[in-house]
This record gives C-alpha cells, sequence and structure tokens, in this order.
C-alpha cells in the first residue's frame, strides 16, 4: 500500500515545513519513491525545496475547503504504486479546514480502506508556543484515529509544559498506542549549528544541498546534525 505521511499544527512558524523536508530527504536517502505535495496558500515552503519536486495543490480558500482538490488528492493516494510515500505538508492556515472535512468525512479510515497507510506529524513547540501547539497535537489525536509521529523542537524554547517534560505529559497516556514515537528538533549553539542550520533553512536546502555548498566546519555540524535526525527516525515504529 502507498504511504501517506500528513503534516498538521494550527500554529505557524513551529518548523512544520522543516519536519516534512526532513521526512521527504530521508525517505529519499532510504530508496523510497516520494512524492512531496504542498498545499499551504500563503506561504508554500516545502514548494521551494527545488530538489523535493513538490506539487502544489490548493486544498482551502479562504478558510473553506474544496471538495473537488480532496477528491483529486484522493485518487492519486489511491492510484499511486504501493511503494510511493507522499509527505503533504498543510499549511496553518488550512489546519482548522482539513481537520472539519477530515473529520465530518471520517477522511483517513477511507483512505485506509483504499490501501493507504497513514501517519500524521503534528510539531509541538517549546517555549511560548508550547500551550497552542500541545493543544493542536491533542485535537489530532482526539478527533482521528490515525497513527502520529509528533517532533518536539526545541529552538524557541523549553520542552516542558507547566514544569513537566512534554514527553511525559498525562494527555498522552490514552494515545500511547497510535503515537509512532517522539523525534526531537534540539536547540542547537546559536553561533555554530544553530548559525549552520538557520541558512539552510533560509535557503531552502535540502541537507545534502547544504552539505555541497559550505565550507569544512559547516559541513561537518550539518552532517552531524542530519546522522542524529536520521538515527532518531530510525527508531520510530513505522508500522
Amino acid at each position: 500500500m502507498s504511504q501517506l505521511y500528513i503534516t498538521l499544527q494550527a500554529k505557524g512558524g513551529v518548523g512544520k515545513s522543516y519536519v516534512s523536508s526532513i521526512l521527504a530527504q530521508y525517505f529519499l536517502h532510504a530508496g523510497h519513491p516520494v512524492r512531496c505535495i504542498d498545499t499551504d496558500t500563503t506561504n508554500p515552503t516545502l514548494l521551494r525545496y527545488q530538489p523535493l519536486r513538490s506539487e502544489y495543490l490548493k486544498l482551502s480558500e479562504e478558510h473553506v475547503i474544496n471538495p473537488r482538490a480532496f477528491d483529486r488528492l484522493v485518487e492519486t493516494l489511491a492510484a499511486a504504486d504501493d511503494a510511493t510515500h507522499f509527505v503533504v505538508d498543510v499549511g496553518s492556515n488550512g489546519f482548522q479546514p482539513f481537520m472539519a472535512y477530515a473529520v465530518e468525512n471520517d477522511l483517513f479510515a477511507v483512505l485506509e480502506s483504499l490501501g493507504v497507510q497513514v501517519t500524521i506529524n503534528s510539531v509541538i513547540a517549546g517555549g511560548p508556543d508550547v500551550a497552542e501547539t500541545l493543544s493542536s497535537t491533542k485535537a489530532v489525536l482526539e478527533h482521528t484515529q490515525a497513527p502520529t509521529l509528533i517532533w518536539l523542537n526545541a529552538h524557541l524554547g523549553a520542552l516542558e509544559y507547566r514544569h513537566c517534560p512534554i514527553a511525559e505529559l498525562h494527555l498522552f497516556s490514552p494515545f500511547e498506542a497510535r503515537i509512532r514515537g517522539w523525534v526531537t528538533l534540539p536547540r542547537y549553539p546559536a553561533t555554530t549549528f544553530g548559525q549552520d542550520v538557520e541558512q539552510m533553512l533560509r535557503q531552502r536546502w535540502t541537507f545534502d544541498e547544504a552539505i555541497d555548498r559550505l565550507t569544512l566546519m559547516p559541513q561537518r555540524r550539518l552532517q552531524r546534525v542530519k546522522q542524529d535526525l536520521w538515527s532518531q527516525l530510525e527508531r520510530v515504529r513505522w508500522t
């Protein structure tokens, strides 16, 4: 069956498209056929990563879902080769209409019945955005039955809520069976690793592009960042 990895988060600016790009690069590195689809109506970041050859699909307009666009997406997923890994990036502005449509139409169950294996990716950001991103992730877990991979982004602050580490919060306990794993995006030293990652993100480079274009020490640091992420992804329960 084809695989759908869809990134959902209501809060913008927390690394959602970075997560989608990491997944796409990881699957390509593993030799899987990958198709990336960007649906963000205002800031289609994934589309700007040239090596990923993303397609653009406008799923909503003025916060209203376009059912025909969804029809095309479902048909594309169902008709794909079994080995294809789809990475779909839903913009923060499309989160609410997408979730409303998915819940009303039991979208993920329909996709599973068509032979599409679904994994939701949800990003929780540390620092000032923790409450809002936690709320969004909780909504995904409560209103769908799809397996979910949770990404923790420490770039904006500590990964804790009310002095408790996010991964230890009781709110996740009812959903443990559906949580495929946890991947952490660490907070790096600003003047070395952090600056290298920031430049890569600003230029919309993949890891391989950045490593090819930068000088020796930034190359080494980005290789370490990439290896750390790949190691975490190898520990995910994909099935």
